[in-house]
């Protein structure tokens, strides 16, 4: 498959993402419309945006499974034109409960076509192509998540043949229709895989347990609390629990369960998981009260409504392509850093309508809206990789699998209860004020999810290189060995917890580069001289901690027995392959290797008057390193007239 065939093919599949992403957030514009039109309460049309999520969230996991038993490009195409069909009897929808229903179907193309994207991703992209794929794919899901708000409104204000709210559904077929003519023609066709086993049971279980849940939140105020609401609400409960007796059972009668429940044993997901319901909780909750605020609050119309997003989309949009940046640096805190600015964007954004009331307008929202916009945007980009970058690689598929269902009952229980929160403030008979008056309060409100998700950041463990402390990788060399001697000086006193961040990251980094050194012995000498310029403060620190310990046990000693322990092993995988003599003992070959690549830059002054140069000279660089190779050359030698 060449290159321009992959990059097609991901042209295909992100059509699709867009669309399922989209029309999360494309009703909210449209909330007027629907209810003059239909003739519907907020709950109503509350219900009609969830339902799609709500299908999507149940669905989801065996959407995945369905793509692994049948093809995915198969259940792609199917799940698309699920998708255009449900589109077009959304805006064929002559009362809200077609429209209800229409919404539900149009999750289920969702939940059949979603899946399939990633894995198609992942089995048609390789290497550094993947990430960047991967990168594209993210990227698309935040731009969509964001321009249902301005493509929402812009077909609204054209009103298109005077259909009002209906072309935000219909523009879905034909693109939908274009996607499946085009995957018929660029996605491959896929061999036959065995069948694997549907847990028919946890979608049964769950799909009740989420709407016992969520329809009183969403109809309960308009319909003044029933009692079989409130029994209802009550009764999601047990069966939430009886969802995961269910689910455990199935998985040790050898079934493959909708859940797993043994991966919430793992820290990162199981925290990352809460954080991913805090978080979409907010910005669902966010987007939909804000819509509500500014076209019935304050009268605006769908294109203006879209236009006052454009900060916020913006700020999204930038903030998620730079989010990859960031990673490096601070790691899992870049979530932590997205949440705070965005909880100060949304409590700036919260005094500003709160004190202009009804004489505001959408240029003084616009820098409020910008900021949590960036915000949001950071905290987005790397979330699901965060929730599952602690999980084995096997586990990883179903980890991402009910990551992405996480998020979308995320989004229904945003619409629920931020809803419910600013309707209840809001009042039974609101003027014009109390519009103004509900956001103040409910925009805190949402900023407080978003502390809280900053707050779990914390519980998540280190992420794959990176250093808890986010300036160890910037820290100049004198830096690190200032560190150093403070903790020795002081017996371990002081600086202890930032010599145990530059342990694990020296850690990190040693073990790398034993996994990636070439076989030969001449080269792997080579190699690990030439990648030991970074670790200059590192010797320097080993020489004085050799002075003041001499043989007895150092700190920290525990943590880097594992460098050791890699180092040998390294050594012993070449004896195996026959490179070097196997009569020699591994651990003290070891050794002989840390005394070539290190000697010369541990102890410079040495080098100067044995050699007349520098460690940093080039040409001591370039003629020891011919060195090196010179003595790995003679070891590989001695292995060979050894084997004969």
């Amino acid at each position: 498959m060449t290159g321009t065939q992959r990059w097609l093919i991901l042209c295909v599949v992100l059509t699709g993402t867009f669309m399922v992403v989209l029309d999360n957030t494309i009703v909210n514009v449209a909330i007027p419309s629907l209810r003059d039109d239909l003739h519907a309460t907020f709950g109503q049309v509350a219900f009609a945006i969830s339902a799609y999520t709500l299908t999507y969230a149940c669905l989801l996991v065996t959407g995945g499974r369905l793509g692994d038993n049948h093809g995915r490009r198969r259940l792609f195409v199917l799940g698309l034109l699920v998708f255009a069909a449900a589109s077009a009897a959304c805006g064929l929808a002559g009362g809200i409960g077609t429209l209800i229903a229409a919404r539900a179907v149009q999750g289920v193309g969702s939940a059949l076509m979603y899946p399939q994207v990633l894995a198609i991703i992942q089995t048609t992209f390789p290497g550094e192509d993947r990430a960047q794929a991967l990168g594209i794919f993210g990227a698309v899901i935040g731009i969509a998540a964001i321009a249902g708000q301005i493509v929402g409104g812009t077909l609204l204000a054209l009103d298109i043949w005077g259909l009002e709210w209906r072309p935000i559904f219909f523009v879905n077929v034909p693109v939908a229709l274009a996607a499946v003519v085009a995957a018929f023609f660029i996605l491959p066709r896929e061999s036959e895989h065995k069948p694997v086993g549907l847990d028919w049971g946890g979608v049964a279980l769950l799909t009740p347990t989420l709407l016992l849940f969520i329809i009183p939140l969403l109809e309960g105020r308009d319909q003044g609390w029933p009692i079989w609401m409130i029994v209802a609400l009550v009764a999601s409960f047990p069966l939430f629990f009886v969802f995961i007796r269910y689910e455990r059972r199935f998985a040790k009668r050898g079934g493959r369960p909708l859940v797993r429940i043994e991966l919430f044993a793992n820290r990162s997901f199981s925290y990352g998981l809460r954080i991913a319901v805090l978080f979409m909780t907010a910005i669902a909750g966010f987007q939909f009260t804000l819509a509500i605020f500014l076209q019935v609050g304050l009268g605006f119309s769908p294109l203006q409504s879209g236009v006052t997003y454009t900060p916020f989309s913006i700020g999204f949009f930038i903030a998620s392509l730079a989010a990859p940046r960031f990673i490096p640096v601070l790691g899992r805190y870049v979530l932590s850093l997205g949440y705070l600015i965005a909880a100060f964007g949304l409590a700036a954004a919260a005094t500003t309508a709160f004190t202009a009331g009804l004489r505001l307008t959408g240029l003084e929202l616009a820098p409020p809206l910008l900021v949590a916009g960036l915000g949001f945007g950071l905290g987005m980009s790397p979330l699901v990789g965060t929730v599952i970058s602690g999980l084995p690689t096997e586990d990883a598929g179903s980890g991402a699998g009910i990551a992405t269902t996480t998020l979308q009952v995320g989004v229904v229980l945003g619409i629920a209860l931020i809803g419910l929160f600013f309707f209840t403030a809001l009042g039974q008979a609101p003027a014009g004020t109390a519009y103004s008056r509900a956001i103040g309060l409910t925009l805190p409100v949402v900023a407080l999810l978003l502390l809280a998700a900053a707050w779990l950041v914390k519980e998540l463990p280190r992420m794959p290189f990176e250093a808890s402390n986010a300036l160890i990788e910037r820290l100049p060399g004198w830096s690190a060995g200032f560190a150093y001697s403070m903790f020795l000086m002081t017996g371990g006193r002081m600086g202890d917890r930032l010599v145990e961040d530059l342990l694990a990251h020296v850690a990190d980094r040693r073990i790398s580069r034993a996994r990636e050194a070439p076989l030969a012995p001449g080269e792997f000498l080579a190699f690990h001289y030439r990648e030991g310029a970074s670790d200059v403060p590192w010797l320097r620190y080993l020489m004085r901690e050799a002075l003041v310990y001499g043989g007895q046990s150092v700190p920290h000693e525990g943590e880097r027995k594992d460098i050791i322990a890699t180092q040998v092993e390294e050594v012993r995988q070449r004896q195996h392959a026959g490179v070097l003599p196997a009569d020699l003992d591994a651990g003290q070959l070891r050794l002989l290797g840390f005394a070539l690549v290190s000697y010369p830059r541990m102890l410079p002054q040495i080098t100067r008057m044995a050699t007349g140069m520098t460690p940093d000279d080039p040409r001591f660089i370039e003629e020891w390193t011919a060195l090196l190779r010179e003595v790995g050359g003679a070891l590989a030698e001695a292995a060979r007239q050894a084997a004969r």
